[in-house]
């Protein structure tokens, strides 16, 4: 779907974006209001307030605020009560909010880091499409449930153990929701680092500059895919991949490559399961790379 069509599909849909205040979903929001949107911001910055007050400004009504902080899971469903209360329903769930490990996994003292992390990355998530879903399911209404997970998810590495599987669990719920469409469309984007406060202050990134330096994108990319996510009606339970200056790359996670993992597994079939790995692998490698 072309970005000039987005306005005809998001015109009076209501949106519920968390981690709105700054980086993408600051961008986000600002373009679902100008395509005539409406969208409640979920944010833990105290800067809330002014974001809602300048979107306001240049429409009136088009935005509500909630300060919350998605590690408390219950105040997921608050967020959604917040958006039918103010706006009268809600047709897009945006999971936006993320954070970084603060430094690799067996560097930290405690779970603090850990635990945190995942709440914020993963049960959040997986909280607010649930929410989401069981919203669209009892009203009937049509919905799309957005969760911003990360290339980090499909390349492992040492210094991001927590962060990265947080982000792969991410993409592996966000397939396992196939079957929820037509009624609830979810889906994912996972874009490689971004030009965000949340990747400039991260100190495991920036005690290695060549990860920065390679390939870094800007938030407007990523929101272009996003908003494709949103629109595009054929896609459900997919995840776009954003990376380099190319067009976004749909991961299809349940393709016929995985299908035949699946299926060795149940037939006991180790050399057939062992085939079925490598053509997973190629595969997924094929549609990173291009």
């Amino acid at each position: 779907m072309p970005a000039s069509q987005y306005a005809s599909v998001l015109k009076d849909k209501v949106a519920i974006v968390t981690g709105a205040a700054s980086g993408m979903g600051k961008l986000l929001v600002e373009r679902l209001v100008a395509c005539g949107a409406q969208v409640l911001l979920v944010d833990i910055s105290p800067t809330l307030q002014q974001l809602a007050d300048e979107l306001n400004s240049r429409r009136e009504k088009s935005a509500e605020w909630l300060t919350c902080d998605l590690s408390q899971t219950q105040t997921i469903q608050e967020a959604l009560e917040c958006a039918v209360g103010h706006f009268g329903h809600v047709d897009i769930v945006v999971n936006n909010a993320g954070i970084i490990n603060k430094a690799s996994l067996f560097q930290q003292p405690d779970h603090t880091d850990l635990e945190r992390v995942m709440r914020v990355n993963l049960i959040a998530p997986m909280e607010g499409t649930r929410i989401a879903v069981r919203y669209f399911q009892s009203t009937g209404r049509r919905g799309v449930v957005l969760n911003t997970a990360s290339v980090a998810g499909l390349t492992p590495t040492s210094f991001m153990e927590t962060y990265g599987t947080s982000k792969a669990g991410l993409l592996f719920f966000t397939a396992a929701c196939k079957d929820l469409a037509p009624l609830v469309r979810v889906n994912a984007v996972a874009p490689y680092f971004v030009d965000t406060p949340l990747v400039s202050g991260s100190a495991v990134l920036n005690e290695r500059p060549m990860l920065l330096k390679f390939g870094m994108l800007q938030p407007e990319q990523v929101v272009d895919a996003m908003l494709q996510a949103i629109c595009d009606e054929s896609l459900a339970g997919d995840t776009l991949v954003v990376y380099s200056n190319r067009d976004p790359v749909r991961l299809t996670m349940y393709d016929d490559q995985a299908l035949s993992v699946v299926s060795g597994i149940a037939m006991g079939v180790l050399g057939k399961l062992h085939a079925g790995v490598g053509r997973v692998v190629s595969a997924i490698s094929r549609k990173v790379m291009g």
